[in-house]
């Protein structure tokens, strides 16, 4: 098992071009950079989309963080950063997915996922990046 990393930062009000964040409607799927509406739905995605790659943990919830930390200054009032990263190494320990997202101001999003490959919850959908084939970001 390995991770990708994926980021989108942007208007939120776009998110609701939900056809887009759908793989049904593949054209416009393929095509946008939106975040699909389910998170292992990202490894449909172009693998240019792709900003990282990594087989530790620990290296997935680094770069988590950073890019996190950078959209979203001053993090989540409702949950401390360190609890936060904690419960980020558990979820991928356990082979499950970790999305960071939330509003940072009235109308943009930022938004962070690493996501599992082989996904367990979509085990039909193929990686597209193997671990060796991309630097770890």
């Amino acid at each position: 098992m390995h991770f990708h990393g994926y980021e989108w930062t942007g208007d939120g009000r776009l998110l609701a071009k939900e056809p887009e964040r759908r793989p049904i409607e593949a054209a416009r799927f393929g095509l946008s950079e939106l975040p699909p509406m389910m998170t292992g739905w990202w490894l449909l995605r172009p693998a240019a989309q792709v900003r990282g790659t990594w087989v530790a943990v620990s290296n997935a919830v680094d770069w988590l963080a950073e890019r996190y930390e950078e959209h979203t200054p001053g993090g989540d009032p409702q949950l401390p950063f360190e609890a936060r990263r904690l419960r980020a190494v558990e979820q991928l320990e356990g082979a499950s997915d970790v999305a960071w997202s939330r509003w940072v101001s009235d109308s943009r999003w930022s938004g962070h996922y690493v996501i599992a490959c082989p996904n367990r919850i979509w085990p039909d959908i193929p990686c597209p990046i193997r671990p060796a084939a991309r630097p770890s970001a």
